[in-house]
């Protein structure tokens, strides 16, 4: 080949990968990562979130630009624990390989704007209730004063309902009166007060004049504990709201109580906070038909295993936990395991690992009564600051003769960054510096119909 033949050669091959070069767009905010914010980001970046910083412009987020490399790259971001390996689940926010390496790639390029053309329009949010104004709303029924500093007790404050019928819902919300407050909130349903207890300024106080915890009010009203009351619903930061699928809801009976199970946190200031609870009623076309329950143990017995020995838990605790045997020292793979029997039909709506501190991964197995397994969730790496409710797609049947493993590494050890005490022996109770093993769910139980109750329940609207 002539040197000319060659030169004709080299210049068709740069014209060729510049042209090649030219032809990838520039990636840019208003054309690329705007659309992945404000479809997965800004629900919490946003003004009057819980988010540190709001993500809704161009000028908001270009200081960022590194930080949200660094986090979107390492899967911190958005908060989202489940393997994708197993499962399709609702309001699934977690980011695609594509559309992480679209953002990597803007901030590598110097993050530019781009064309103001190019930007989709801004997300518009509910004002106050994230899904509109509830048909009711339920408040504590007196302030809390909080201290400045110190640990603050989980306080238990009772309100009854203001119904003289039985009411249906389909949705419910919690929203913390002052935000930053609320560590995490439980609301449940008491039946009653008990016999010889009376109900004074949002405490039920026994016959001896003592403030009963909701625990107690069930112990004495019959039950042994949290496991027998109606849960509504959790709050922590990130997670207040739950809508349910079918014919699933919540059932609130007259004369009944709404527990606010409340745990607080001192954030240097003194402050008060009056949380509430908004309910969105069963309509027309879409009734509730079967109670959710937020635990297994409402489908049949738990077995319980720990480092490999079956054990019987001593007692139930707040949340759905259960003590079971300390955790040792420095030990970082701590393993404990529940098999939850289903003897009788079910339908599954979705999963919640609640773990504290030392809570590493969770893995839920459905076992079918021919003995195939199916993976419902792995969550492993579990965040006790995003505890996220993973909704299934749609509603799951489940038939008498299963069981659902759960399996459960807690880390004890110096590598934990979130250990606080790493060569203290770990206790079991609702405070964050112990642990908890509460493996939630929700569920309805086929068998238990309405419908089929003869009550003072008024026609669903």
């Amino acid at each position: 080949m002539t040197r000319g033949a060659y030169l004709v050669l080299f210049l068709c091959t740069f014209l060729i990968a510049v042209s090649s070069f030219a032809a990838e767009p520039a990636v840019t905010f208003t054309k690329d990562v705007a659309p992945i914010l404000y479809s997965n980001c800004v629900g919490c970046h946003r003004a009057g979130e819980i988010a540190p910083m709001s993500l809704m412009s161009y000028d908001e987020v270009r200081p960022w630009a590194k930080s949200i490399q660094k986090k979107v790259a390492s899967r911190e971001m958005p908060p989202w624990g489940a393997n994708p390996e197993f499962g399709t689940f609702k309001d699934d926010r977690s980011l695609s390989k594509q559309q992480i390496e679209t953002i990597v790639k803007w901030v590598d390029a110097g993050a530019p704007k781009g064309n103001e053309a190019d930007l989709p329009p801004v997300p518009k949010f509910a004002t106050g209730w994230s899904h509109g104004e509830p048909d009711a709303v339920i408040e504590m029924p007196v302030d809390f004063e909080l201290p400045a500093e110190g640990e603050i007790p989980v306080t238990d404050f009772f309100v009854r309902v203001p119904y003289d019928h039985d009411v249906y819902v389909k949705g419910l919300e919690v929203r913390p009166g002052t935000p930053g407050l609320v560590h995490h909130a439980g609301v449940y349903v008491i039946d009653r007060v008990p016999d010889g207890a009376k109900l004074v300024n949002g405490r039920i106080l026994d016959g001896n004049g003592k403030i009963m915890t909701r625990n107690q009010v069930a112990r004495a009203s019959g039950g042994s504990g949290t496991q027998e009351l109606q849960k509504l619903l959790s709050y922590v930061p990130g997670r207040g709201y739950e809508e349910y699928q079918g014919d699933a809801g919540q059932l609130i009976k007259a004369g009944s109580l709404i527990n606010f199970y409340m745990h607080y946190q001192a954030t240097g200031q003194p402050a008060k906070d009056r949380t509430r609870v908004g309910l969105y009623f069963a309509k027309a076309g879409a009734e509730v038909n079967h109670q959710i329950y937020h635990a297994f143990s409402a489908a049949g017995p738990t077995t319980y295993i720990v480092e490999g020995k079956e054990v019987t838990p001593k007692n139930q605790q707040d949340e759905g936990g259960v003590d079971l045997p300390h955790i040792p020292p420095y030990v970082d793979n701590f393993k404990v395991v529940s098999v939850h029997s289903i003897t009788e039909p079910i339908t599954l709506y979705g999963l919640t690992p609640h773990l504290h501190l030392r809570g590493k991964s969770m893995r839920y197995t459905l076992t079918w009564p021919d003995g195939r397994e199916e993976v419902l969730l792995d969550v492993p790496r579990y965040d006790f600051n995003w505890q996220v409710y993973y909704e299934l797609e749609g509603p799951k049947q489940i038939p008498a003769g299963s069981k659902i493993t759960v399996v459960t590494l807690f880390d004890n050890s110096v590598k934990n960054k979130y250990n606080p005490a790493p060569e203290k022996e770990v206790w079991w109770s609702e405070q964050s510096w112990d642990e908890m093993y509460a493996p939630q769910a929700r569920i309805t139980v086929d068998s238990r119909d309405l419908r089929k109750k003869a009550t003072t329940q008024q026609k669903q609207q």
